[in-house]
């Protein structure tokens, strides 16, 4: 039988689960006969191949009816540190080519454009005018009092301003990647052009150069990664739409949610601690330079370390 007669065969079925399991209507005591009639059709759907958005569905279903029927809650403690210290790594190695795509998109460009602008600095010229490669001149001065800041606020003030200033640019990421993934990737260029003007125009000054790299070497480990996984979930989001498979796009893009889930809170975890670290530990004039570089190095093996090899262990047991 073909996926498009199963699920036409029993629609009716999945969508009276759907509905009881969130207890708003229906007879609840028709669960139990319902629930045994749709481990079926999970056991048919993966034993006859179907896509595998159609069994992950089920699945859910499976798993939604068992904990109405049982009332077994999930531990929520246990949940979140599952999904943040397995979930979340897996997902995103599973997603390896929107990763490569999305850092393509955000390192190669930056690096391409700080190239550029190092070997020919009037190149900045065309994506800044003057005042702003000034203003970053004099943010980042060993003579300025505030380093990393335009602005007049405390560190508390500016840990608010960096956490609304992130998430607003991971947000627009995500929700560009809604609409085919071709706006998170112009989103995830901009900033990459934009870091790779700035880099490149402070290091070629040898009083801003050490200022400005210990300034970013350690927030940007959780800001940038914070920003590539935004673009890397609303790109599935929005091929889920474009390509549903055998599925329609309704299930499809539900199934995205779901798989990506863990990746945007992952996100957004990364983008509360980038704003952390940069409002009271990058801009602390008391630390030597040597110790924001040590610990950036850190930051950033641990970022890359975790993403590597984090929720191997029982990989198949799960």
């Amino acid at each position: 039988m073909k996926q498009a007669q199963f699920e036409a065969q029993h629609a009716a079925l999945w969508d009276e689960v759907a509905v009881l399991v969130k207890g708003r209507q229906g007879d609840p005591r028709r669960l139990p006969a319902l629930y045994r009639q749709l481990c079926q059709s999970l056991a048919l759907a993966r034993q006859r191949g179907y896509s595998p958005l159609l069994t992950e569905h089920l699945h859910g279903l499976v798993l939604a009816a068992h904990r109405r029927l049982y009332g077994t809650q999930p531990e929520r403690p246990l949940t979140l540190r599952r999904w943040l210290g397995v979930e979340l790594p897996r997902r995103v190695r599973e997603e390896w080519r929107l990763l490569l795509l999305a850092c393509i998109a955000f390192w190669g460009v930056a690096l391409a454009v700080g190239f550029l602008v190092w070997y020919q600095p009037h190149w900045a010229y065309s994506w800044m005018d003057w005042q702003q490669l000034n203003e970053y001149r004099q943010m980042y001065d060993p003579g300025h009092d505030r380093v990393g800041r335009s602005g007049t606020g405390d560190d508390v003030k500016m840990f608010g301003f960096y956490i609304w200033n992130n998430v607003s640019i991971c947000f627009r990421t995500f929700a560009g990647g809604l609409f085919g993934g071709v706006p998170a990737l112009v989103s995830l260029v901009y900033n990459g052009m934009h870091g790779g003007v700035v880099a490149a125009w402070l290091s070629r000054d040898a009083s801003t150069a050490t200022v400005f790299w210990s300034f970013v070497v350690t927030h940007s480990s959780f800001e940038i990664t914070g920003l590539i996984l935004s673009g890397v979930a609303g790109m599935r989001l929005g091929l889920s739409l474009i390509r549903p498979g055998r599925f329609g796009r309704r299930h499809s893009l539900e199934a995205a949610s779901r798989r990506m889930f863990p990746v945007l809170v992952g996100a957004a975890l990364l983008t509360v601690l980038a704003a952390f670290f940069e409002g009271f530990w990058s801009a602390a004039g008391a630390i030597p330079p040597a110790a924001k570089f040590t610990v950036g190095g850190l930051c950033w093996a641990l970022v890359i370390g975790f993403f590597a090899f984090a929720g191997r262990r029982g990989r198949h047991a799960a």
